[in-house]
This record gives C-alpha cells, structure tokens and sequence, in this order.
C-alpha cells in the first residue's frame, strides 16, 4: 500500500519505515520487502523487523496518550 493509500497514522508510520529502514544494523543486509510487523498493547505498538539474512531484531515503540 502507498504512502499516499493508507488511511490511518500508525499504517503510514509502518510504511515510512519500510521504506526507510531497509538495512539491518547488524550486518548491513539490506531486505527491500521492507517486512516490519506491528504490534499493539493498548497504549503502545511495537514495530519489529527481523533480519532475513542474520536474524538480528529492530523495534521501534510509539506510546500512545
């Protein structure tokens, strides 16, 4: 889904970091799938990516009022 197509903040949010977090930061593979996957606990949605090549997990954590 485009930038432009996603009706809510949190999917643009998920699509901003598919495009721009594509390189994992511990072995440098760069995965152009773009596969973060969200999460939510009520107040807060964790965003997580693993690495395709060495399996190294990224998140991100937005906390919501």
């Amino acid at each position: 889904m485009a930038l432009s197509q996603s009706r809510y903040p949190l999917e643009r949010y998920r699509d901003r970091l598919e495009r721009t977090h594509q390189r994992c930061g511990a072995c440098g593979a760069k995965d152009r799938d773009g596969s973060w996957t969200a999460e939510t606990s009520g107040r807060r949605v964790r965003y997580r990516f693993v690495c395709p090549s060495c399996e190294a997990v990224d998140t991100r954590e937005l906390f919501i009022s």
